[in-house]
């Protein structure tokens, strides 16, 4: 009986783990913060990195999409030019619509009051 009691004895002197733990984080409060400032701090700096990197590859996508906008802008007024040449649509109009530039007598003037 008398070893019963020495080892109901002892059980009762060991001290509940998880008490023990939440006591300890209450004494070192202040490490405690820090180690969690700490990792939040881990936390925000990889976040950070990943969205300025997300940012960065967006950028590069609109900047190719700019340059090949600029290169269709350009082959446009190139094609525009050439379009709109004097002697182009002087030839479609003599072509197509069988214009003839006027002689001097058929030339009409018209003043303005």
């Amino acid at each position: 009986m008398s070893d019963d009691k020495k080892k109901l004895n002892e059980k009762s002197r060991l001290p509940n783990l998880a008490l023990v733990i939440i006591k300890d984080w209450f004494n070192h409060f202040f490490i405690m913060f820090l180690i969690i400032a700490v990792l939040v701090s881990g936390y925000a700096v990889i976040y950070y990195a990943w969205s300025n990197r997300q940012l960065n590859a967006e950028y590069q996508r609109l900047l190719e999409n700019k340059d090949k906008l600029d290169v269709d802008w350009r082959h446009m007024l190139l094609e525009h030019n050439a379009l709109s040449e004097h002697n182009r649509i002087e030839q479609i109009a003599r072509d197509k619509l069988k214009m003839v530039r006027p002689q001097g007598a058929q030339e009409k003037v018209i003043k303005q009051p």
